[in-house]
């Protein structure tokens, strides 16, 4: 009786476990799908959080709290291992079903729990910290008249009275140069107001885009398919949010009501201001500002000025006296463009004639003209002609084909002078670049452009530029009518049969007449880019066109190119990147001229007929998503091939991947797209590990989408998406001398050795890249670490590591086994001499940087990044010491940015090191 109560018992205990077994293991496809219907549950709540941020946002001045914040965060994780018990489902293995229907049993409940706390906040938002704006670069301040501009409109600025102010003057007399120094003073000014913004408004007025650019300066948007009135509320109650504005637009041509745009009226109450800068005090007048008037230098000033400009050493050469130089001074009419630009041609000019000649061709220009305006032109002009190379000069008036205040980026510009033969034919194509860049920076010395956008664009000076499409309203002939809002093509009469150059980029027609035919033999460029609306060109448009270099069709809607194409026969620059819907293309067999193609991202699944008799292609770009595959043959005809773009597609041929591969060491930029691991290994293999001058690799599962870039930190980059790259019969190969590895969602590594070149199964560390600059790693949920100790030597040139929403990572550095633990010394040295950045984001399990006994040493760094590391405990970075053993700050650090809750948490193992560093420290909210 015992012995059977004993066994009763058992069952007991062992039944439920048993049938919860059973009963998980049989109903494991239910069990699946409730939690399919729970995830959906929460995925629908957090869309609902996120459209009601969205608006909460947009009203300004709040940010997500850091309860939302963490709850999204584990809503992300969520979703991750649901997936990854999903995946182990689908591998239909019979023995874990009872083990995985249990795991998705507590995913489900852990779902019902995040689903109720998303229903119970009592707040979504909380205020975020202010930001000021934007501190701009400026010239110097010419003369006491500018200056006391300054001050009189600093002073109305800061009393009570006066809210609006129009500052006022002609062209180029630094209208822009003075609000740009207010702006700036304003950046430090941190009591009386809570933002600037700076708007460029330029012309035709275009409010829709005014509302768009005031709503970015504010980091926020605003919907796009709204009309004006609706955006206008919505950019109001932004703008109010911010209490005290000062709103600076400057370059205004036209009045416009406030209201219309969703600008508050400023007043005494509400303490916001409005800054205006125009030529005309009828537009001040019309919007009721209080006028400031800018007025020309005196002489004195204009002198000044001018010696800044040519160099003081001018004075000092013998053959010249200071009477000319002050002639030449005054024929600059006291204007601070003027002086400047005419200054900057004459610098270096030390021949008495050169001075003579400039003084007369100065007078000459001048002579008998009444219109003021007409006079600054003639002014400017002067610089142009001083250009005397005519193709400078061609490369010039080029810059006027884009729209005002727009950033021409520098290389897309070379191209075209390239393709217009401004610049003389050498096979050589760097030789072409670096005369380009020689052209553009003899441009900015002479003051016709200015540089921009770090130094990557450049600008015109709207007065520059008005005087440049003066200069092609004549000769050469130019049609320019960019970015002017045109909803309707130009007529045929508008097409003069001696037109050059015509720029329509940026407008809002959707299709040309279908019978248009413009008689324009001599027309060389024809940009129509970015009219995103059109859709239909007429077969017949380009017949008449046969001296046709340039076209230009980017970002454009349209599904076919017409075949009046294949016969522009002196075509060289045929652009068509970012026309989504384009899927056929014209035999290009006889544009033997063509050095430029660029089919990136567009819907084309063949390769254009004719590829191969294009073999002056210095530029091939055909990166498009549904091409299938590139034909064999093709590329070793191409013998003058530069720049190469390609992705190979699901049904790549080995031989096209080796046969791109061989051009690699005469290539200057090869970015490849590679569907498949065996297509990249066979690129990589077949380069003997050695890719291009600047190359890109991306080995992505997904689609393309314009991923691949051209504007890279470093020379040499991998990028790998959404792959298995540790498969046993086919691991990666890496280029040796890969610079950047960038890992976004790869899910089968857990360490960087992971990916190391082995040899019989042994790591190779001399066979990995010591070059690598630019390490990072996001959304790979099975990383554990980053790299071990064995690997350190090889990474003595990193500079940027960065590790996002890796949920499994506890440290970045790791010891391999118990054995080398047990060897350590207390404190093991790490040290990355070049480490400039380290970001952390979003690692739930990240605990250190490195085990308890080692700490980092890196005197380099210059920016920490840490956000959302709950468990973060130690840095386990060594600052270096001073004479006296205290520890200092790394020599470059800028800044820490990092949650204040986590840094007050955090251990150290010097001491006072918190102290040290707490200046550089940022405190943000998420």
């Amino acid at each position: 009786m015992d012995f059977m109560g004993t066994i009763l018992e058992f069952f007991k205990c062992v039944g439920p476990p048993i049938r919860q077994y059973v009963r998980r293991h049989g109903k494991l496809s239910e069990i699946m799908r409730n939690l399919e219907r729970a995830l959906q549950e929460l995925n629908s709540k957090k869309a609902d959080i996120k459209a009601t941020l969205k608006a909460e946002c947009d009203l300004g001045n709040k940010q997500p709290s850091n309860e939302v914040s963490d709850w999204w965060e584990n809503v992300e994780r969520i979703n991750n291992e649901a997936h990854s018990i999903e995946e182990e489902v689908k591998k239909g293995k019979y023995f874990s079903r009872a083990r995985l229907g249990k795991h998705a049993e507590e995913k489900i409940q852990e779902v019902k729990e995040y689903y109720q706390k998303g229903c119970s906040f009592p707040s979504l938002v909380i205020d975020e910290p202010p930001s000021r704006g934007l501190t701009l670069t400026t010239a110097t301040l010419a003369g006491e008249k500018t200056k006391k501009v300054v001050e009189r409109i600093w002073e109305d600025l800061m009393g009570d009275k006066v809210t609006k102010i129009g500052v006022w003057g002609m062209g180029g007399i630094g209208k822009t140069t003075i609000m740009k120094e207010i702006n700036n003073r304003l950046q430090k000014e941190t009591n009386k107001f809570n933002v600037v913004i700076w708007v460029t408004v330029s012309q035709p007025l275009d409010l829709i885009k005014l509302q768009t650019e005031i709503a970015t300066a504010l980091k926020q948007s605003l919907p796009e398919n709204e009309d004006k009135v609706r955006r206008a509320g919505r950019l109001s109650e932004m703008l109010k949010a911010k209490a005290k504005f000062v709103l600076i637009l400057d370059d205004m041509w036209e009045a416009f009501p406030l209201e219309e745009v969703g600008i508050p009226e400023p007043n005494e109450e509400n303490g916001c201001k409005l800054v205006i800068t125009t030529r005309s005090h009828r537009v001040c007048r019309s919007m009721k500002c209080k006028q400031v008037a800018v007025e020309l230098l005196s002489k004195q000033e204009a002198f000044n000025l001018f010696i800044d400009g040519v160099g003081s050493s001018i004075l000092q050469v013998p053959a010249l006296n200071k009477e000319i130089i002050n002639e030449v001074v005054e024929e600059c009419g006291c204007l601070p463009l003027a002086i400047v630009t005419v200054a900057a041609s004459m610098s270096g000019e030390e021949e008495i004639y050169e001075w003579q000649n400039a003084l007369n061709e100065l007078r000459g220009r001048l002579r008998s003209l009444n219109d003021v305006d007409t006079k600054v032109f003639r002014r400017l002009e002067f610089s142009y002609h001083r250009l005397k190379d005519e193709k400078l000069q061609q490369c010039f008036l080029y810059c006027a084909l884009y729209p005002e205040d727009f950033a021409i980026p520098k290389d897309e510009l070379i191209d075209h002078w390239i393709a217009e033969g401004f610049i003389e034919e050498v096979k050589d194509v760097q030789v072409k670049y670096n005369r380009g860049h020689t052209i553009l920076n003899r441009l900015v010395n002479c003051c016709l452009l200015e540089s921009a956008e770090d130094g990557s664009c450049v600008k015109m000076h709207d007065v520059i530029r008005d005087m440049a499409l003066r200069i092609t309203s004549k000769s050469p002939l130019f049609m320019v009518k960019a970015r002017e809002r045109l909803r309707e093509f130009p007529g045929e009469k508008e097409w003069n049969a001696n037109l050059e150059r015509v720029s329509l980029m940026e407008n809002d027609f959707e299709e040309i007449p279908s019978n248009m035919s413009p008689h324009c033999d001599i027309l060389s460029t024809l940009l129509l880019q970015c009219n995103e609306h059109l859709q239909r060109i007429p077969e017949c448009f380009f017949v008449h066109m046969h001296g046709l270099k340039v076209l230009n069709l980017s970002r454009t809607n349209i599904e076919v190119l017409p075949s009046s194409v294949s016969d522009l026969m002196n075509l060289r620059s045929l652009l068509l990147r970012w026309c989504e819907n384009l899927e056929r293309v014209p035999s290009l067999a006889k544009l033997l001229a063509l050095q430029y193609l660029d089919l990136e991202v567009t819907s084309i699944e063949e390769v254009p007929e004719g590829m191969e008799m294009l073999e002056n292609l210095s530029h091939l770009y055909l990166s498009s998503p549904p091409l299938k595959k590139f034909p064999t043959g093709i590329l070793p005809r191409l013998r003058n091939l530069y720049k190469l773009k390609l992705s190979f597609g699901n049904e790549a041929l080995r031989e096209t991947v080796e046969e791109a591969a061989r051009l690699s060491d005469r290539l200057d930029t090869f970015e490849g797209h590679f569907s498949t691991l065996k297509d990249f290994n066979i690129y990589v293999k077949s380069t003997d590990g050695r890719g291009s001058k600047n190359y890109c690799l991306l080995l992505s599962a997904y689609g393309m989408g314009g991923f691949l870039i051209t504007d890279l930190k470093v020379d040499k980059s991998v990028f790998l998406e959404g792959c298995k790259i540790c498969e046993r019969e086919e691991p990666i190969v890496l280029p040796e001398d890969v610079q950047c590895l960038d890992m976004y969602w790869v899910d089968d590594v857990a360490s960087l050795n992971d990916v190391l070149p082995r040899e019989q199964g042994l790591v190779n560390i001399g066979k990995f890249s010591h070059d690598l600059k630019v390490l990072s790693f996001g959304r790979c949920p099975n990383l554990k670490s980053l790299f071990s100790l064995r690997l350190l030597p090889a990474l003595q040139n990193l500079e940027d590591l960065e590790v996002i929403e890796c949920d499994s990572i506890e440290e970045i550095v790791a010891v391999e086994d118990e054995e080398t633990q047990k060897e350590l010394p207390t404190n093991t040295i790490i040290t990355l001499p070049r480490l400039k950045k380290l970001r952390f984001s979003n690692l739930l399990e990240f605990k250190s940087f490195c085990s308890d006994n080692g700490v980092l040493v890196c005197n380099s760094l210059q920016e920490i990044e840490v956000r959302g590391c709950p468990k973060l405990k130690r840095l386990s970075l060594s600052l270096p010491l001073l004479d006296n053993g205290q520890p200092s700050p790394p020599p470059a650090l800028k800044v820490i940015e990092i949650k204040k809750e986590l840094w007050e948490s955090l251990e150290w193992d010097q001491p006072n090191a918190k102290d040290v560093l707490n200046p550089y420290c940022k405190f943000v909210v998420l």
